[in-house]
């Protein structure tokens, strides 16, 4: 069985005597950092995919619900004082870049045969944080209704230029027969 301890960089520990050495010396405020780090930990592996199961068997918790809580708890620590939608927001761009950074070594070594595999898919990402997060620049689209003498004049310049040019009129010397069906 795994125990917190904070002296470790996991936040856990394999011997229960050095965990509770960890604790004293620490004391509260030292277990409660290693709770927040293996917390945060369970997170990062959340993020990348793992299972509850798996998470839970990894940092030693002892069930997946138990990392679940813990995991959600560390969430609503990051995320306290927003609306749901910026949390939301947050936990896509905290998914975002981690996506970012597996790709990125690839993509800055155009030595790398997936180089530019890589840094389409880095490309693609990028561009989805930006618009996740409102980067881009606003377009301006400006509207114009021309008005019924605008389009009379702009019709006569484009006839001109493109319509055919007629030296002299066909004079046409016709009657006109009326249809009688019936």
């Amino acid at each position: 069985m795994q125990w917190q301890d904070p002296t470790h960089p996991t936040g856990i520990s394999d011997d229960q005597r050095n965990a509770h050495k960890g604790v004293e010396s620490y004391g509260q405020h030292g277990a409660a950092t290693a709770r927040a780090r293996k917390a945060n930990a369970a997170l990062q592996m959340r993020l990348a995919g793992a299972t509850w199961g798996e998470v839970a068997t990894a940092l030693g918790y002892p069930t997946p619900r138990q990392a679940a809580v813990a995991t959600e708890r560390a969430l609503i620590k990051q995320l306290e004082g927003s609306d749901d939608r910026e949390k939301l927001r947050r936990y896509a761009g905290a998914r975002l870049e981690r996506l970012l950074r597996s790709v990125w070594p690839k993509a800055i070594d155009p030595d790398n045969p997936d180089h530019l595999l890589a840094v389409t898919k880095a490309r693609e990402i990028i561009d989805r944080h930006a618009k996740l997060f409102g980067l881009d620049a606003p377009q301006e689209v400006i509207v114009h209704t021309p008005t019924a003498h605008e389009l009379e004049t702009w019709v006569a310049k484009v006839y001109a230029v493109t319509g055919p040019t007629v030296d002299e009129l066909d004079i046409l010397d016709a009657e006109i027969i009326e249809d009688q069906a019936g």
